[in-house]
């Protein structure tokens, strides 16, 4: 193949990097070597313990592979299981980005995620004893954060402030972000995604790509952010994953999150794909966690049956590769690139 593809990002103000970046993410599949990013995904960034953010995942994996992975996550937000209340934009903390920049400076990739807190509750306090991210909400409350001057869209305003004071920090480190905002969108477990159980709600699903829609624009035409590749990631289990999709214009990047045992039973893939877009699979494991996920048959399934996939990234814990078996198969996969393999010097590694 002599002509490269060209995609145009989202963002028609995006940066030389971001660019650049996306070019080269775009025209992986066609190599016919190291076309296939890793990642890992290193914790949130608002908590203690064992899923605080660190680069303790990124080091036990180089430790015990011997390569450290090319693309590392975090979450600016306090977990999908922790839902503690307070004010809104206290609950979003970018404390990661100093690490994330080390990463950066040494030939890797920065990914940023967020489990939100709810902008319909003030403090994000729904009445009970804790917090609101999983709280389900009615359509009608779901439109408020779109109203102007309503209270939920002035503390979903301020939600959004704080996370650009942290993706704008990076901006002026040069660094690109794949960003992924309000994942899993198919799925009825957080509170920006379905109304329920597969339902084929429509008003849901616009009300969804106005809020992602706002997002964009916010971050792109008030704040400037010109160092971000936007990700649509809908859950691989759940139905309707394109019905929630906002438009080519917003959207760079399009994956599934994919927790399956037998990662050939994967549904959704070619739905993903019809979209245009580069394909990824911004969060992987399994589903019975009992340690014996195999990840490097996970890549040889990826590679046979999924051949447009750009990128992989674990989760962290029960479903990483940390603890599960065959990390070192994985990450020294002869088509995997990891952080050594990115770049040559300045320039995008083209091999």
């Amino acid at each position: 193949m002599n002509d490269k593809t060209e995609f145009n990002t989202a963002n028609e103000n995006a940066d030389d990097t971001a660019v650049k970046i996306y070019q080269w993410l775009v025209n992986l599949p066609t190599r016919s070597n190291k076309k296939l990013i890793s990642g890992a995904f290193g914790g949130y960034t608002h908590i203690s313990g064992e899923d605080a953010f660190s680069m303790q995942q990124a080091e036990a994996i180089c430790a015990a592979t011997g390569q450290f992975p090319a693309i590392y996550g975090a979450d600016y937000a306090r977990g999908w299981d922790i839902t503690a209340p307070g004010e809104e934009a206290n609950l979003i903390d970018s404390g990661c980005n100093a690490e994330l920049i080390k990463h950066w400076e040494k030939g890797g990739l920065v990914a940023i995620s967020h489990h939100l807190p709810n902008p319909i509750y003030a403090g994000n306090n729904p009445g009970t004893d804790v917090g609101a991210l999983k709280q389900p909400i009615s359509n009608e409350h779901y439109s408020l954060i779109l109203v102007s001057g309503s209270d939920e869209r002035q503390r979903w305003l301020a939600m959004l402030d704080k996370i650009a004071e942290g993706l704008m920090e990076l901006n002026h480190r040069g660094i690109t972000v794949f960003y992924r905002p309000l994942h899993e969108m198919n799925g009825e477990w957080f509170w920006w995604g379905a109304s329920g159980y597969q339902n084929s709600d429509t008003v849901r699903m616009e009300l969804y790509k106005m809020l992602y829609q706002d997002m964009f624009n916010y971050f792109t035409y008030r704040k400037g952010l010109n160092n971000l590749l936007w990700v649509y990631s809908p859950d691989a289990h759940r139905q309707y994953k394109s019905d929630y999709y906002p438009g080519h214009a917003y959207v760079d990047i399009t994956g599934l999150d994919m927790y399956l045992d037998n990662p050939q039973t994967l549904c959704g893939y070619q739905e993903m794909v019809d979209l245009g877009k580069p394909f990824a699979f911004p969060e992987v494991g399994p589903s019975t966690l009992e340690g014996q996920f195999d990840y490097e048959n996970m890549i040889e399934v990826i590679l046979s049956a999924y051949p447009q996939t750009t990128l992989f990234m674990p989760w962290n814990n029960v479903w990483g590769p940390l603890k599960n078996i065959n990390m070192g198969g994985a990450y020294n996969h002869p088509h995997v690139i990891n952080r050594g393999d990115v770049w040559n010097g300045n320039v995008l590694s083209q091999t």
